[in-house]
């Protein structure tokens, strides 16, 4: 027996109607090769990447957003299997593999895969502890 038990369904699921950014953080371990000219590049191993996104999503008639574990999967589905552990250069398209072309390709696969009436509002990418990008639905709009 739990002491929630006595606990019976609201009258009212929806506090109101709204919308609210979910916000989800992940980090992946790549290796990469990253080309500054033609002949110039930086060879980066077990290179540690992560990032933040933000979605914005309407509060449904039971006052949930898209939930979080809907998401993981399909990062886990859509976009890990292409960067975690992998050598980018041969699974990302036919790019040089920065940081901003990364967080980009990474913007349209949660763009492209995400449920009906959520809107991928922000992705904050890390290249370091203390440098990274921010791609916004704005920047990305333009």
């Amino acid at each position: 027996m739990s002491k929630l038990d006595h606990i019976q369904p609201p009258q009212r699921f929806r506090y109101r109607e709204s919308e609210v950014l979910i916000k989800n953080y992940y980090e992946f371990t790549c290796d990469n090769r990253i080309y500054f000219t033609q002949t110039v590049h930086k060879d980066l191993e077990n290179q540690k990447y992560k990032f933040n996104i933000e979605i914005l999503s309407s509060i449904n008639k039971y006052g949930l957003a898209l939930d979080f574990n809907e998401v993981d999967k399909l990062y886990k589905k859509e976009i890990a299997p292409y960067i975690e552990g992998q050598i980018v250069n041969e699974t990302l398209p036919d790019i040089n593999t920065t940081a901003e072309n990364i967080a980009i390709w990474i913007w349209d696969q949660f763009n492209q895969h995400l449920p009906e009436n959520n809107t991928l509002q922000k992705l904050e990418f890390f290249e370091t502890e203390t440098q990274g990008l921010v791609l916004t639905a704005d920047l990305m709009n333009r």
